[in-house]
C-alpha cells in the first residue's frame, strides 16, 4: 500500500494556506497548517515529513532562522522557500542551506501554480527544472 505524503506548510499568512491547500488538496496529500517556527521545528523532529513549504514570515523565529536548524535535523527535506524579499543575500543562503525551489510573494496564480508543479515534481522524485539539450 503506497503511503501518504506529509506536507508541512509554514506559514504565518492563513490565506496563503488556504491558496496552497485547495490546489494541493486534488492529490492525496497529508497537508498540515503551522504558523510557529518553534512547533514547525517539533513537527519535523515527531513526524515523518515528506516536503517543507516555508514562507520566511512565521510567528516566532524567521523561517531564515530556523532554516540552519532545519537542514541540521533532516539534511535531505525538501524544502520550497517562499520569500516576498527579493534580496541577493537572502537567495544566496537559501541556495547554501538547500532550498529545493523558491517562490515570491505576493502569490499570484501563475506562482501558486509554480509551487504545485515544483511539490508534484518533489513528490515524485523528478528534477523542479529540465533543460532541454540544444544542438547546434
Amino acid at each position: 500500500m503506497k503511503r501518504t505524503k506529509n506536507i508541512v506548510i509554514g506559514t504565518f499568512d492563513y490565506q496563503m494556506f488556504v491558496n496552497l491547500n485547495a490546489r494541493l488538496g486534488a492529490a492525496d496529500y497529508n497537508i498540515r497548517f503551522i504558523q510557529r517556527g518553534v512547533k514547525i521545528l517539533m513537527e519535523i523532529l515527531d513526524n515523518d515529513v515528506d516536503l517543507l513549504i516555508l514562507d520566511i514570515d512565521l510567528a516566532g523565529l524567521m523561517g531564515m532562522e530556523i532554516l540552519p536548524v532545519i537542514r541540521r535535523l533532516r539534511p535531505r527535506l525538501p524544502i520550497i522557500l517562499i520569500t516576498d524579499d527579493l534580496n541577493l543575500r537572502i537567495r544566496k543562503m537559501a541556495a547554501e542551506l538547500g532550498v529545493t525551489y523558491q517562490a515570491y510573494k505576493p502569490i499570484t496564480g501563475e506562482e501558486a501554480d509554480a509551487i504545485v508543479s515544483a511539490t508534484e515534481r518533489i513528490m515524485e522524485r523528478k528534477p523542479i527544472f529540465e533543460f532541454e539539450n540544444q544542438v547546434n
